[in-house]
């Protein structure tokens, strides 16, 4: 085959990468990088979600809404409302393994967390936190699954995280209270690792793409300033990872790749 050939073969692979993954329950994702962003209301799941986390041991606990999905070029893939689907979740299970400090209660405070789960949930309609978790855990349950996802392990608890725990506890979101207090926080920020676990889209985002084999990085700020519907903080959320092609277009990447596997026989004879 001549150069032309060689040319579509490789176009017909770049361009399966970068088309869409996927449409589940109406939200469109873009193959390879992709984040979502959206927004964050939380508190300790003792209070419902009134309180803040204030020592370790006690359980946090979210709900959230989810703005858009974007492709690794900032491309809108999917918004809020589009194709008629609102896409919100839930998260629990976040244990305060210990809330650390330089200065004893001073901030910025570090505050890490073990395990976690977040829910992912498709409706017709738009959900509004109304300041109960159990209500609005119950309210976004009711819609359709769209992908469950548990707290990957970014790093392990040294003696000195003084972790409730032990030594050597998994920790899946790692916290800072940047200003204010722990009981009202002027600014703070989180990152941590996920993966996918169940859930249509399941299939397309569980990649293995981050570290220790994660699926996708999680990243939040938060105050309590803002929050909204009596949560003890609300915030801002984006979750990055990496989603694999619909099978369709991995038909059509299998294609050009035996059209190269075809030149290189041509070639040989």
């Amino acid at each position: 085959m001549n150069k032309t050939g060689i040319a579509l073969a490789l176009a017909l692979a770049m361009s399966a990468g970068s088309a869409s993954a996927a449409v589940v329950n109406g939200i469109a994702f873009a193959g390879g990088a992709y984040f979502e962003v959206g927004d964050v209301y939380e508190g300790s799941l003792a209070s419902d979600g009134k309180l803040a986390i204030m020592a370790p041991g006690q359980i946090l606990a979210g709900v959230g809404r989810i703005d858009n999905f974007k492709d690794s070029q900032g491309n809108v893939t999917w918004s809020r409302g589009q194709n008629g689907v609102y896409l919100s979740y839930w998260f629990d299970g976040y244990k305060a393994q210990a809330i650390n400090s330089a200065t004893p209660a001073t901030p910025p405070f570090n505050v890490l967390f073990s395990g976690g789960s977040i829910h992912f949930y498709t409706s017709a309609t738009e959900f509004v936190p109304t300041g109960s978790f159990a209500a609005d855990k119950a309210t976004i349950s009711a819609g359709n699954l769209w992908v469950d996802a548990t707290g990957a392990t970014t790093r392990l608890c040294t003696a000195a995280d003084n972790c409730v725990d032990g030594v050597g506890t998994p920790i899946a979101l790692d916290s800072f209270i940047l200003s204010g207090s722990l009981g009202s926080i002027g600014s703070g920020a989180g990152n941590g690792l996920l993966n996918f676990t169940g859930g249509p889209a399941q299939l397309y985002l569980d990649t293995n793409a981050f570290p220790g084999g994660s699926d996708a990085a999680l990243g939040s700020s938060f105050n309590s300033v803002s929050a909204t519907a009596g949560y003890a903080a609300s915030g801002s959320i984006d979750i990055r990872g990496v989603a694999l092609p619909e099978p369709a277009t991995l038909s059509v990447m299998g294609l050009a790749l035996l059209g190269m596997a075809g030149i290189r026989r041509r070639k040989a004879a």
